[in-house]
């Protein structure tokens, strides 16, 4: 079955609710022109009712007014509906405008009641249009008011209409109607709005008060002084709301000092420009915790666009920061850990392709430097005595002169280097004013922590090495586990390096002794058969002597076997002695060397000698270990060799002194002659056996192999410096003694 259903007339009811507009604004707008107009239409009805029944005289213009406002009242309401708000305002203050002047004319003047309606007029108009509007219409009334009244002065207009008392009342009435119904209009609505603000402001106060984030409002002025803060700041700050508004500049004063000055410039320069104010900072805290906060800002504008207040928000970021800073220390502790693998990784390249220690340990030493970012790295090495730790490598400048210096310290407590090699532990000053046992450089003033690690190679301690920071507590633990496996790789590293040389020295050494048999064999087959042949062929000579008799050439050949036989013998002598060096040793011991230069010089030069040259020898020179026998053989075959090569120096000077320690740290002596000299091609070959570079000056040619092999057996080495007529200098090195 089919149903109709009507639908049921509500047309006067949504002819009487007015529809919602996009602001509030125009929704008050709305409803006092609706009401106004409405107010209109039922006065003007109500005017005429009254007119026909008490004031038969004005029927005819209310009739006029009642045609011309109620038709145009609801026009000005059908506008309304259908969203026409400027149309209606200005619909409606022409029907008041000229409703009033149609009025006044008609009745023969200004002096009409209906005069005030103009009032009325310009009263509307400042409600519903804007100020300029409102003043175009008050001037408008004003010029016509007078127009009006020059009219009614000339005679222009209709005689002047009198109204009785009851007429004159009943058009007042008529517009204090309109008055007491647009005062209630206009309370209505003001009650409304200030209802409607008191609900905003209660929920947009309730709005920010219960977000998390902080809101302010600071004044326009170069200080920014607040006027408002969220009462959430005390859940933040620990400040209250009232601490803020009681000093407002104390946002100034709770900026952490290392952010103060860049905040309060970037605030002078958004004041002065007006922009959007954006910046992360720290904040101080009541209880002195450091808040991050991201602060936002913008200046408000009236409708004029004059500014009004900072509105602004701080965040709370701190959890934000503190993970980036744990991001960042997560990415700093991961570099620095592919440093420390890629500096260990490297280390131990160089560890098993170098094998010349004294190439291999600058090395590492400038490749942890430079990978971590230390101020100096040095490795020391214990030496023969192990008493001394002995500088072998060191980074910079300053490395570099310690090692010219013979920079040692002494194994033992009075250092971290020795304590550590003492002891066979790692020892770490993470405050070297506070280590008591810690050597203060003068090469290395800017250390502020520093670290011993052990070199440890088969349980024996052979060195250590040295790293320093310019920073307080400059080395963390991840930090020392790295350091001590790359010290344990150069440890071993140099085990096998020390092995490497001492091979090679060896092979050197076995060269050296096949190149000495060789020439020793030369020597039996040569040197020692020559006084053989002499003493042979001589004998002949003495069997034909004999024969003939003649006693004195018999006595002469018999004196020159003699010769031969005295030459073969100080040959075999000074062969024996050679043979005896490192494998017949005396005791060791220490012993200035000034005592053995005494020695020396008392056995071999007497005073005749000793006024014929001048011999200088330094007082400072050291205390050195070794056998006292052979040492005096050193200084004896080189004073020696200097006299021996003097020439025809007509003022022949010796001198006998130390020039500083080698990079071994043992000491390095010299014997100084301005003799005869010799050239560069021989500086090698003098130390042969049984080289002799002046067949005409007596001696074997053994003298210069004794010495060297003496100073070999000793771990020292000699060398010498001459040029041809300037002199010779013969350097050389030997063991420190062991007093400290």
């Amino acid at each position: 079955m089919l149903y109709l259903v009507y639908p049921e007339d509500n047309s006067m009811t949504n002819f009487f609710e007015l529809p919602k507009f996009e602001n509030e604004d125009k929704n008050v707008k709305a409803r006092l022109i609706f009401l106004i107009s409405m107010g209109m239409a039922i006065t003007s009805l109500i005017f005429v009712v009254v007119s026909i029944l008490a004031m038969p005289n004005l029927l005819r213009r209310a009739l006029a007014l009642g045609l011309l406002v109620i038709p145009a009242t609801l026009a000005i309401m059908w506008l309304v509906h259908s969203l026409r708000l400027q149309a209606a305002s200005g619909l409606l203050l022409i029907v008041i405008w000229f409703s009033v002047t149609l009025g006044v004319v008609s009745a023969g003047g200004v002096s009409a009641p209906i005069t005030i309606g103009y009032m009325f007029a310009i009263t509307i108009s400042g409600l519903l249009v804007t100020r300029r509007t409102s003043i175009f219409i008050t001037a408008m009334s004003v010029t016509v008011g007078i127009m009006i009244a020059w009219a009614e002065m000339n005679g222009w207009l209709p005689p002047v209409k009198s109204y009785s008392s009851i007429e004159r009342i009943s058009i007042y009435s008529f517009f204090f109607i309109l008055a007491l119904a647009l005062q209630n209009i206009i309370a209505a609505n003001l009650q409304r709005l200030l209802r409607q603000a008191h609900k905003s402001e209660s929920r947009y106060k309730s709005f920010l008060e219960s977000i998390p984030t902080i809101t302010y409002i600071n004044g326009i002025d170069p200080n920014a002084y607040t006027e408002y803060v969220s009462p959430q700041v005390k859940n933040l700050l620990g400040y209250s709301q009232e601490a803020f508004l009681k000093d407002p500049i104390l946002w100034q004063q709770i900026i952490h000092p290392e952010d103060r000055e860049r905040v309060l410039v970037e605030n002078s320069i958004t004041v002065q420009t007006g922009s959007p104010f954006h910046s992360e900072y720290r904040i101080l805290s009541k209880d002195q915790r450091v808040v991050w906060v991201r602060d936002e800002a913008i200046l408000v504008y009236d409708e004029d666009g004059k500014p009004q207040y900072w509105l602004g928000v701080w965040t709370d970021i701190t959890a934000r920061k503190q993970a980036e800073d744990e991001q960042t220390e997560l990415i700093g502790v991961m570099t620095k850990r592919t440093i420390q693998l890629q500096t260990a990784a490297e280390v131990s390249r160089a560890a098993s392709s170098i094998l010349d220690i004294n190439i291999l340990l600058p090395n590492v030493v400038e490749l942890i430097r430079n990978h971590f970012d230390y101020y100096y790295v040095g490795i020391f090495l214990v030496d023969e005595s192990k008493s001394w730790a002995v500088l072998r490598a060191g980074t910079g400048e300053m490395g570099r002169e310690m090692i010219l210096t013979g920079h040692r310290l002494g194994v033992g407590d009075s250092s971290m280097i020795g304590w550590c090699i003492l002891h066979g532990q790692a020892r770490i000053a993470l405050d070297v004013g506070v280590d008591a046992v810690r050597f203060k450089n003068p090469y290395l003033p800017l250390t502020r922590s520093e670290m011993a690690l052990p070199l440890i190679t088969h349980s024996e301690v052979i060195g250590a090495m040295t790293i320093q920071s310019t920073i307080p507590a400059g080395f963390l633990g991840v930090d020392i586990t790295a350091l001590q496996t790359m010290a344990d790789q150069v440890a071993n590293a140099i085990e096998n390096a020390q092995l490497f040389t001492e091979r090679t020295a060896l092979i050197n050494e076995l060269e050296k002794r096949n190149t000495e048999l060789e020439r020793f064999t030369y020597t039996v087959s040569h040197d020692l058969r020559a006084p053989l042949v002499t003493m042979r062929g001589f004998l002949g000579y003495l069997r034909q002597d004999a024969t003939t008799g003649d006693l004195t050439r018999f006595d002469r050949d018999l004196n020159r076997i003699a010769s031969a036989v005295d030459r073969m013998q100080a040959l075999l002598n000074d062969l024996l002695e050679l043979s005896r060096v490192g494998r017949i040793i005396n005791t060791p011991k220490d012993i200035p060397f000034k005592q053995i230069v005494d020695e020396t010089i008392d056995l071999l030069i007497d005073p005749l000698d000793r006024r014929k040259i001048k011999l200088q020898v330094h007082e400072n020179l050291p205390t050195i270990h070794g056998d006292p026998t052979r040492l005096i053989e050193i200084v004896q075959n080189l004073l020696s060799n200097a006299m021996k090569f003097m020439g025809n120096q007509p003022n022949p000077i010796i001198e006998i002194g130390s020039s500083g320690f080698d990079k071994d740290g043992k000491p390095v002596l010299f014997i100084r002659d301005n003799g005869m000299g010799i050239e560069q091609e021989y500086h090698e070959r003098i130390f042969g056996l049984f080289n002799r570079l002046n067949p005409e000056i007596e001696g074997t040619g053994i003298g210069l192999t004794l010495v060297r092999r003496i100073i070999e057996v000793h771990g020292g080495r000699i060398w010498i410096e001459s040029q041809p007529g300037k002199g010779a200098t013969f350097f050389f090195t030997l063991p420190l003694s062991d007093l400290k």
